[in-house]
């Protein structure tokens, strides 16, 4: 039975893997990664869909046996922990970096869930996407796809790369934060790296986990190791800053040109 709902959301690459399994690591959790992009559950709601729609589709999500929402394949590779769980678990989690802009209906029609907005650097974002082959296609230059990514985004309303949308998706959760102070947190990556053990401490009385031994450990190992993977969950705390060295002072000036004087000028610490 859900008792209540956790959405862990960011524009890819803002470290929402991470974050999502900070969350896994309780054993009350039953997490799920992108659902919405799943092939079991794509293009199931809408903006204008029902309340009642949406549980239905919450129930769906948390009974489904899926190896893309369990993340199977990275688990099995080292690049994810697993997790012991209790039975049943009572608060299910989500992983969203797509189909952002489902998150204001989701949280008018579900009133047990709560939003975590993590947002990144974004020239912090945009490193790590170019440096992503899966994510970055070959042959793309990113002095003309760091505005707007339409090389990834291809005009579809669900993909949220460049700095563009990482800007709305920013304004977005700022928004969302004044709209449901109690139901909406926005943290920035940043801050999780140099704070992790004190922001989840946080994040989980937020969200009414307890902090259990398992998450603890986690805390203590996703530091204590290094994994080239783009998608792995342990990295060196430096990863926070390559960027500051590795990516294109112009494209740097110019991210920041854009957002300084303005309320996401938090964000560039």
């Amino acid at each position: 039975m859900i008792e209540s709902i956790g959405v862990v959301a960011g524009v890819p690459r803002s470290g929402t893997s991470w974050l999502g399994m900070l969350i896994d690591s309780s054993p009350a959790v039953n997490y799920r990664f992108q659902p919405f992009f799943a092939y079991a559950f794509k293009d199931s709601v809408t903006a204008d869909s029902s309340p009642q729609e949406f549980a239905a589709l919450m129930r769906r999500m948390d009974g489904h046996t899926d190896e893309f929402l369990a993340q199977a394949d990275k688990r099995s590779a080292g690049l994810y922990p697993t997790f012991t769980k209790h039975n049943p678990t009572t608060t299910l989690a989500l992983k969203m970096c797509r189909y952002q802009y489902l998150i204001p209906t989701m949280l008018e029609h579900l009133p047990q869930l709560r939003l975590v907005g993590i947002v990144r650097h974004p020239c912090g974002v945009l490193h790590s996407w170019s440096r992503n082959p899966k994510e970055f296609p070959p042959g793309s230059d990113l002095a003309r796809e760091w505005r707007f990514g339409a090389c990834k985004n291809q005009g579809r309303e669900e993909n949220f790369f460049g700095f563009h949308k990482w800007r709305e998706v920013a304004h977005l959760y700022l928004d969302l934060a004044v709209k449901y102070p109690d139901r909406v947190r926005v943290i920035s990556y940043e801050a999780l790296v140099a704070e992790t053990e004190k922001l989840t401490h946080e994040l989980f009385e937020f969200l009414d986990l307890e902090v259990s031994a398992q998450t603890e450990e986690f805390v203590r190992a996703c530091h204590a190791s290094h994994s080239d993977s783009p998608y792995a969950v342990f990295k060196d705390p430096s990863v926070a800053t390559h960027w500051r060295r590795e990516l294109d002072p112009a494209i740097q000036r110019a991210v920041v040109r854009e957002v300084q004087g303005t309320p996401l000028e938090r964000f560039l610490a």
